[in-house]
């Protein structure tokens, strides 16, 4: 078993439920609001990386040690396998100030001279390394600090996120469907891990298909369905795009199906689902001006809650639904999470995703049947 960092997205809380959904026997304790602490039974790959929407990087602890102790420890790590020529490197600190490194990365390099060691560290203006930047490395290690209390946790970093390929995934598919919204590849893989199945996944709306194609790079069998057949056809096409663009050889089924009829009889073990989040806002309105949105929206959703009654449905939910920021503050779709619980589903998580300038943003919610 080997310990790790995840050091977590832009939103802590759904990062963090995300890893406790993926890994539960792990126990993954969040030391700050930065990164996670989670030992692994098998070592972490970046294939296995890659399925993790909320986590920017990952590195394998090596060592902890006090403050006095960091620049000989960093340095004997990263010497230990440097045989000739230039080292490359880079540092990046978590639960504590990046002004650190304008002390700690100068240091570092002045005790590689001491040993006689050529090197060079890759951090610019003294910031921590992004996504892009580590790929630059060239065949250099990143070394993680991470402080918890007087002890800083030391990690070589062994994946990270793969900006790359989600930004081909997000804008270079053939179907984009403005009107419909577009659900970020990382959300979609952070809702389906927070189903915590390894099986088959339906989504009931799926709109483009993004659900789809992350669940079947995940290796899931995914169903999906959507009620507007020429959406469904642009879902058709994605698919079949990021089956041939990423050699995914795992099956989705697409079809017909209106979420508020009966479930279909299909085979599926969990729910991984954002409807309609309605029609694109650029200024800020009140709470009046929603009221015929939320009222059809919450009629939509207790239906389908309704039907996933009528069906004895008992795997994880989890559903995205809107949320608007008013002039008089946020507005939230609580009849659909009260009509849910008097239908008999318990609410298991609650959490929101939203840029600070986003008007709609996203409430991601996981129920069960009980």
């Amino acid at each position: 078993m080997s310990t790790y960092i995840f050091v977590l997205g832009k939103d802590p809380e759904l990062s963090m439920a995300e890893l406790l959904a993926r890994y539960p026997e792990s126990k993954p304790q969040m030391k700050c609001a930065d990164f996670v602490l989670l030992d692994l039974k098998k070592p972490l790959s970046q294939k296995e990386f890659d399925q993790l929407g909320g986590q920017i990087k990952a590195g394998k602890v090596f060592d902890t040690a006090d403050k006095k102790y960091l620049v000989p420890k960093i340095a004997d790590h990263l010497s230990v396998e440097h045989y000739a020529g230039k080292l490359n490197y880079g540092v990046s600190v978590y639960g504590w100030s990046e002004k650190n490194l304008r002390a700690l990365l100068p240091d570092l390099k002045k005790e590689f001279k001491r040993r006689g060691i050529s090197s060079r560290f890759v951090n610019q203006h003294f910031l921590n390394i992004s996504a892009a930047q580590h790929k630059g490395l060239s065949g250099g290690k990143e070394v993680l600090v991470c402080k918890e209390g007087p002890d800083f946790h030391l990690a070589e970093v062994v994946a990270v996120q793969d900006i790359d390929a989600y930004s081909k995934r997000d804008y270079e598919k053939p179907f984009r469907d403005m009107k419909v919204g577009m659900l970020p590849p990382k959300l979609a893989q952070i809702m389906i891990n927070l189903t915590g199945s390894e099986g088959a996944i339906w989504d009931p709306f799926c709109g483009g298909g993004v659900l789809i194609m992350e669940g079947l790079l995940m290796g899931h069998k995914m169903l999906g369905s959507d009620i507007d057949e020429e959406t469904l056809q642009g879902a058709k096409r994605n698919v079949e795009w990021v089956k041939k663009e990423f050699a995914v050889k795992t099956t989705a089924e697409l079809f017909a199906h209106d979420a508020t009829d009966p479930v279909p009889l299909k085979q599926f073990d969990a729910i991984a689902c954002e409807g309609y989040l309605g029609p694109p806002q650029n200024r800020l309105r009140s709470k009046r001006e929603f009221a015929p949105l939320v009222s059809r929206l919450s009629q939509l959703y207790q239906l389908f809650f309704a039907a996933l009654k009528s069906a004895g449905f008992k795997g994880s939910v989890v559903i995205g639904l809107p949320f608007y920021r008013t002039r008089e503050g946020e507005l939230e779709l609580s009849e659909v999470i009260r009509g849910a619980e008097k239908t008999g589903f318990r609410k298991e998580l609650d959490l929101k995703y939203a840029r600070k300038d986003q008007l709609v943003g996203r409430q991601i919610l996981r129920f069960r049947l009980v």
